[in-house]
């Protein structure tokens, strides 16, 4: 049966390092379009350059894809790393052309467009870094502060989804209540967006069946199984500490006296220490998947949650207060497990080098370490957003 909803066209611009970002966002519009075009009545049409415009003839390439992809776009989003792009005639990149364009829109009239700007903080490849390149993005940066433009710094592809997806909510959720003239409205079948096969599809409809308490029961039912894996890693951290301290003792204890024997001791004290610290980095192996896994279920669940919230007309705000207070007690939580693990590696880092088993040992607990504490900054940088978009 045919059903109304308003369609939001959503323009990404970005040069050309940022790829992978640009192929999430698609995935990301395609998952919440399943949700939004039922429950909120919402549809994000997404326009990028490399599937919106056709060849054509203009004064320049870039005066092509602005005739071609127009200004009545509703949302801009600006994605930048480490490369500012091509120059074109009127500015220092098609990107920022394309930003100037619709900041002009909405110096002339607010509701007309949402700009969104978002900064890739992550390291570059020494052979891909461009330095000219690489300044002019980060003056761009500092003028948007002067300018009073508000944008998001993300590390990964992990956090930057959870961004979007927060934030597109937030977004939805606006533009619902019909804060804004300028949406298109259309009367038309249920949309299965391309490449979605019958699989998903079937998924997306049960899913369309959860309500906003089901929503914030698999939220909670998440974080338990998020809470569980950082109290393995933290039983483990702390058991891997008293045993480094134990054989630190016994080593010391052996080398004080010039025997032969009990440097042979010596030496097998050494190598099971590095017996332990590989069975700290299986056990951090092992959590790590768990632990992504539920972040990404749990902060999924918000987002669908907070599309369903305007169904209420009552003003009772209780249950978005203690979703607040459950965010913000999971970031103070998750900052002081930030602090613990980075010391520990401080500390695992700083061993001496004894042996190859001692020293390939610390190796691997240092690179498992960098990636729970990339983890949890994801986790604690998702949390915040999504503090800063609820009701």
């Amino acid at each position: 049966m045919p059903r109304s909803e308003t369609v939001l066209q959503v323009f990404v611009a970005s040069p050309g390092d940022v790829t992978e970002e640009r192929e999430v966002f698609e995935s990301v519009v395609d998952e919440l379009n399943r949700t939004w075009s039922k429950s909120l009545g919402v549809r994000l049409e997404l326009l990028r350059w490399e599937t919106t415009t056709r060849p054509g003839i203009g004064r320049e390439p870039q005066a092509v894809i602005n005739s071609q992809i127009g200004d009545e776009y509703d949302v801009f989003i600006g994605i930048l790393w480490g490369r500012i792009g091509t120059p074109t005639s009127k500015a220092e990149s098609g990107t920022l052309e394309e930003f100037e364009r619709a900041r002009a829109r909405w110096k002339a009239d607010p509701s007309s467009v949402e700009i969104m700007i978002y900064f890739k903080d992550k390291a570059i490849k020494p052979s891909e870094i461009d330095g000219d390149q690489n300044n002019r993005v980060q003056r761009f940066k500092s003028s948007l502060g002067d300018e009073g433009v508000l944008h998001r710094t993300f590390e990964g592809i992990e956090n930057f989804e959870s961004l979007i997806r927060a934030h597109l909510s937030a977004v939805a959720q606006k533009w619902s209540k019909g804060q804004s003239s300028s949406v298109h409205s259309s009367s038309t079948p249920p949309v299965v967006p391309s490449g979605t096969d019958a699989v998903n599809s079937v998924d997306s409809e049960g899913d369309d069946d959860f309500g906003f308490l089901d929503h914030l029961d698999r939220y909670e039912m998440s974080m338990e199984q998020m809470n569980a894996g950082f109290h393995a890693i933290a039983d483990a951290t702390v058991s891997i500490g008293e045993q480094m301290n134990r054989r630190a003792a016994e080593i010391q204890e052996i080398g004080e006296i010039n025997d032969p024997q009990r440097m042979k001791d010596a030496r097998r004290t050494v190598k099971a220490s590095a017996e332990d610290m590989n069975r700290y980095a299986d056990i951090l192996d092992g959590q790590l998947p768990l632990l992504t896994r539920s972040r990404r279920e749990a902060f999924e669940a918000i987002s669908k949650a907070l599309s369903l919230y305007d169904d209420f007309d009552s003003e009772d705000t209780s249950q978005i207060d203690q979703l607040g207070q459950s965010l913000r007690s999971m970031v103070e939580a998750a900052s002081g497990s930030l602090d613990s693990m980075r010391g520990f590696k401080s500390t695992v880092g700083g061993l001496p080098r004894l042996t190859t088993d001692l020293n390939r040992a610390k190796r691997r607990v240092v690179k498992s370490l960098d990636e729970v504490v990339a983890e949890i900054e994801a986790t604690i940088n998702t949390a915040d957003s999504l503090v800063g978009s609820l009701p």
